[in-house]
């Protein structure tokens, strides 16, 4: 593998993990502090590790709040 075709996939990499990291925080900065609350979460504390440890954080709230902001979310009104 040519050192500019590794190059070129790290980056490809990095991208997409900023993407991932970006939307992640915009869905926690967009979910109501009220669902945070009946998760029984603290938005401040996730928000804050995302920024503060990026990706480690991101995957945090993956693995701990987000399905707990999910089971209590309203359900999406039927039209």
């Amino acid at each position: 593998m040519s050192s500019s075709l590794l190059v070129l996939v790290l980056v490809a990499i990095a991208v997409a993990l900023f993407a991932w990291w970006l939307l992640m925080l915009i869905e926690a900065l967009k979910t109501p502090a009220a669902q945070w609350k009946a998760a029984g979460q603290s938005q401040v504390v996730y928000v804050i590790l995302m920024v503060v440890l990026g990706v480690i954080g991101t995957i945090l709230y993956i693995a701990v709040p987000r399905s707990q902001l999910r089971s209590v979310a309203p359900s999406s009104p039927t039209v």
